[in-house]
């Protein structure tokens, strides 16, 4: 429900200045790349497209979600796993299989307060929490039919609500040689943030040069590109695809 008024709300201001918005991106990757605009499309899980790169399949698995508390205690801890496989074609034959797991584990501190009520006083525990720690772990393994080797993509965000811890998230793509590391783009060319949120994007870093990035924001109105530096070979590119098709697929479910 909270989530469902935050995407109207967006929708809303969103409608206001819906203007197409392209963000801040780095010069040298603007000069020696083309945006390729991104096309959804449904299923049991969305299928995202772009330039010549086509998902082939989209298969989302269960969300299985557990919790536990303590009598009398004051701390509820839950998990929550997803599961979910997507198959991508590049430029004939190439093919990648990303299988993806998204872990989410949450822990919610509720204080016991006095409650009032028509002929009744009693301890319960507090609607809203007081205290949140949640770590969010997003994992894909990216093979190829070009060989064996397996890409991981790692996104990992741990916020808290607690003064004493801080909100921290990292994430990149590796085989074990090579690495791109993501980072977060907040605005946009403008030089302007968005109201309602604060990623509009993430760009790839190689040794600290910027050879893709990726355009996708919360608000539906502004709509989702890909730029890959036209110096990478194809093998390369196919990669960088997959990684920014499960960007699409995720982020939203991550926070910012």
């Amino acid at each position: 429900m909270k989530f469902m008024i935050f995407f109207l709300l967006i929708s809303a201001i969103a409608t206001k200045g819906s203007a197409q918005k392209i963000m801040l991106l780095n010069d040298k990757l603007k000069a020696n790349s083309e945006a390729l605009p991104v096309k959804m499309r449904g299923g049991s899980m969305i299928k995202f497209d772009f330039g010549i790169y086509k998902t082939v399949s989209a298969k989302g698995g269960l969300t299985t979600t557990k919790s536990k508390s303590k009598l009398f205690s004051s701390v509820e801890r839950s998990e929550s796993k997803q599961k979910s496989s997507v198959v991508i074609t590049g430029n004939e034959p190439d093919t990648a299989t990303i299988n993806i797991s998204l872990n989410i584990q949450s822990e919610e501190v509720r204080q016991m307060v006095l409650s009032f009520s028509k002929d009744r006083v009693a301890w319960e525990r507090e609607e809203d929490p007081s205290k949140i720690k949640q770590t969010r772990n997003l994992v894909a393994l990216i093979t190829t039919n070009r060989d064996t080797v397996t890409w991981n993509f790692i996104y990992v965000s741990r916020e808290s609500t607690t003064k004493t811890d801080q909100d921290e998230s990292f994430a990149f793509v590796t085989d074990g040689n090579k690495r791109f590391d993501i980072k977060k783009v907040t605005v946009w060319d403008n030089g302007k943030s968005p109201t309602l949120y604060s990623v509009v994007g993430f760009e790839f870093y190689s040794d600290g040069v910027v050879v893709a990035a990726v355009q996708n924001p919360m608000d539906t109105f502004q709509k989702k590109f890909v730029w890959l530096k036209n110096d990478l070979d194809e093998y390369m590119k196919l990669i960088l695809a997959s990684a920014s098709s499960v960007l699409f697929s995720f982020t939203n479910q991550l926070p910012d």
